[in-house]
C-alpha cells in the first residue's frame, strides 16, 4: 500500500470567536483566583487583629480586677492594723491575717507588674524574653514543680513561634557537668525541645523528677524563634536561687 494512501488528513475549522471566548474565560478564572487570594489574605489579617484586640482587652480587664483587689486588700490591712479594740486572745489571729494579706498583696503586685509590662512595654524591654523560671518543691524531695514564662513584648500583636530547650546541669556520682534535657526528667515532655506559639506570653509548666544520683546546679534555657525576625536567647539559672546568671 502506498504511504500516502494510509494517512488521513483532518481539517479543523478555525473559529476565532470561540478561541476569544476561551481566552476570556481563562483570564476571568485567573482574575477570580487572584481576587479571592487577595481578599482571603485581607480577611486573615483582619481576623488576626481582631483576636489580638480581644486578647489584649482580656488582659486589661484582668489588670483592672487585680488593681481593685489590691486596693481592697490594702484597705483591709490598714483597718486591721489600726484597730485598738483587739484583745490578747485575737492578737495572734490578727497578726496572721495581716501577714496573709501582705503576702497576697505582694503576689498581686508582681502579677500586675507583669501584665502592665506586657501590655505597655518600655522600648528596652521589647522582643522575645524569658520572664522567669520558677521551681517549687513537692512532698517528694526528688520531685519539683516548674514554671517557665516566655513573653513577647511588641507593638504589632503578631504571633511568635519556635522551640525552647531546657536542660539541667549538675553532677552525677563522680561525674561533673552532666547535662539532662527536660524530656529525660519531666513526664510531660516527650521531645528534646518544647514548641511555643503565642502573642503576648506563654506558660510552660510541669514536674521535674530528679534521678537519685543527680545533684542539679544550673538550669540552661535556649529560646529559638523562627520567621523573618528569628531570635536566639540563651540563659542560665542557678538551681537554688533561681536568679538569671
Amino acid at each position: 500500500m502506498n504511504k500516502g494512501q494510509g494517512e488521513r488528513l483532518q481539517i479543523v475549522t478555525y473559529n476565532p470567536i470561540r478561541r476569544f471566548i476561551n481566552r476570556v474565560i481563562a483570564l476571568s478564572l485567573i482574575l477570580a483566583l487572584a481576587a479571592g487570594g487577595y481578599y482571603y489574605g485581607q480577611w486573615s489579617v483582619w481576623h488576626e487583629r481582631g483576636s489580638a484586640v480581644i486578647e489584649r482587652d482580656d488582659l486589661r480587664v484582668k489588670t483592672q480586677v487585680q488593681e481593685k483587689e489590691l486596693s481592697d486588700l490594702r484597705r483591709r490591712v490598714l483597718v486591721t492594723e489600726s484597730s485598738n479594740a483587739v484583745d490578747k486572745q485575737t492578737q495572734q489571729e490578727v497578726h496572721q491575717t495581716v501577714l496573709d494579706l501582705n503576702a497576697r498583696i505582694g503576689k498581686l503586685e508582681n502579677e500586675l507588674h507583669f501584665y502592665q509590662r506586657v501590655m505597655a512595654p518600655e522600648k528596652a524591654d521589647q522582643g522575645l524574653r524569658i520572664d522567669r523560671f520558677d521551681i517549687k518543691p513537692t512532698d517528694n524531695p526528688r520531685v519539683f514543680d516548674y514554671q517557665l514564662v516566655i513573653t513577647q513584648v511588641t507593638d504589632n500583636n503578631s504571633f511568635i513561634e519556635g522551640r525552647v530547650l531546657v536542660s539541667l546541669v549538675g553532677s552525677r556520682g563522680q561525674t561533673l557537668n552532666v547535662t539532662l534535657p527536660l524530656k529525660d526528667v519531666s513526664p510531660e515532655v516527650d521531645e528534646l525541645s518544647v514548641r511555643f506559639r503565642f502573642r503576648f506570653f506563654q506558660n510552660v509548666v510541669g514536674q521535674i523528677h530528679l534521678p537519685e544520683d543527680f545533684i542539679p546546679e544550673k538550669v540552661q534555657i535556649i529560646l529559638q524563634s523562627i520567621g523573618n525576625k528569628a531570635m536566639r536567647i540563651e540563659t542560665e539559672f542557678d538551681w537554688v536561687s533561681q536568679e538569671a546568671i
